[in-house]
């Protein structure tokens, strides 16, 4: 029996149902592909074949070398059934839906430029990352959370109508003591953030308006009940508010003196309310000029000729602290430090100024918190950042375990080799 007999081809050989009779097979798309894959795969094996066969002396003194244009078969091969893997791909995605095209669509990434070795991204390398962020986390809010409980601070509420208040400090301050007010006011909103006087700070990127707070009888509306801040404004040259905004019409000015219950009677502590700005605020507001021999009043220059402000020396300084608006609607705003510490006892504190307008815009209860000082932070920002690691922990767990008890979502289920072309 002839051994190629039982060879034929499948083009060769005639398909017929179960009944004998012939009907055409039809013919799917990746069927197709797979066809268009066998045939590049016989021209590539018998172009091998016919290179072998051709004599060295015949094929010239170029033979074995690659054409420049076309490149060696097996590029050629590649490309090829790239191309139809793409026309088939391109083909299954036109019977697609219309949704489940788009889906199709934004799951394809992009190569990534992060070069990275592959085994960083392996399903126990990923548990262990994940792993080892939970217990950052965890260890850093914890200490975070920790270390804000053990700030000491005391708190002492006051309101328009009180001249002074007692108050008691039951553990010693060993450093310098902090003197806080503490407000609940929307500072951080929008129009009110913005209402700045760009003639006096750099504004880099964020806008500046004066609008409706640009002139002293919008200080006479606003805060006319305010005798004392109206004075401050209109002791300056001219009719303007300069700065202007409803930042500096807002102006803090309640002011406190601190004192000592002791042996010989009521004695004044000293409270240092120089220095208490940011470093940075120098430059921030490098437009202002101090005042010349002779003035009190800072100044600023434009157009040539000098403009003077309403704001004093004494006063600059809370100015610069009370010019920077809060990201919350809370705003806590360094007022002095008492050098040296406070010893456990008694302690009075008299509202030399207490300005009556908080009141009448909704502000029913201001506060004085005297903090310590620590290198991270008073106690309410290390409560914050203690309980944003926490959620970032608590985030992480939930990962953690959805990639111990899912773990065929985190591996990948397509195999290496797809089972149509096995036989390449």
């Amino acid at each position: 029996m002839d051994p190629g007999a039982g060879s034929l081809s499948a083009e060769k050989m005639p398909q017929q149902n179960c009944d004998g009779a012939d009907k055409e097979e039809p013919i799917s798309t990746r069927k197709m592909v797979k066809e268009a894959d066998d045939n590049i795969l016989q021209q590539f094996e018998q172009a091998k074949d016919d290179d072998r066969n051709v004599p060295a002396e015949a094929a010239g003194p170029d033979v074995g070398c690659v054409s420049k244009s076309t490149g060696p078969p097996s590029v050629a091969f590649s490309q090829q059934s790239r191309q139809s893997r793409q026309r088939s791909d391109s083909a299954d995605l036109q019977r697609r839906g219309c949704l489940r095209r788009c889906i199709w669509y934004h799951s394809q990434q992009p190569d990534s430029a992060i070069m990275l070795p592959y085994w960083l991204f392996a399903y126990c390398c990923q548990v262990v990352l994940t792993a080892g962020a939970f217990v950052f986390f965890l260890l850093l809010g914890t200490m975070l959370l920790l270390q804000s409980g053990s700030l000491q601070e005391v708190i002492v509420p006051y309101t328009a109508n009180m001249t002074e208040k007692e108050f008691s400090i039951e553990k010693a301050f060993e450093d310098d003591v902090l003197v806080y007010y503490d407000l609940s006011l929307f500072a951080n909103h929008k129009s009110f953030a913005e209402s700045k006087d760009r003639r006096i700070a750099y504004t880099f990127l964020s806008a500046a308006t004066c609008t409706h707070a640009d002139s002293r009888s919008w200080v006479r509306l606003r805060r006319g009940v305010d005798t004392t801040f109206v004075t401050k404004v209109e002791a300056a040259d001219g009719d303007d508010l300069i700065p202007c905004g409803l930042v500096s019409l807002s102006m803090f000015t309640d002011n406190f003196t601190f004192y000592q219950d002791t042996t010989a009677g009521w004695e004044t502590l000293e409270a240092n309310e120089s220095d208490i700005a940011l470093a940075s605020d120098e430059e921030a507001y490098g437009k202002i000029n101090s005042p010349l021999q002779g003035e009190e009043r800072f100044y600023i220059e434009e157009s040539d000729r000098r403009t003077q402000t309403w704001l004093t020396p004494s006063f600059f300084e809370h100015w610069k602290v009370w010019y920077r608006t809060p990201a919350s609607p809370h705003v806590r705003n360094l007022w002095a430090v008492i050098k040296g510490g406070l010893p456990q006892g008694s302690y009075k504190v008299q509202f030399q100024e207490n300005s009556q307008i908080w009141h009448d815009w909704g502000v029913a209860e201001k506060r004085l918190i005297l903090a310590q000082r620590h290198g991270l932070g008073n106690r309410g920002a290390l409560g914050a950042m203690g309980g944003l690691c926490l959620a970032l922990a608590a985030v992480e767990v939930v990962a953690l375990v959805a990639m111990l008890l899912t773990p065929r979502f985190c591996r990948s289920s397509r195999p290496a080799v797809q089972p149509e072309r096995q036989h390449l």
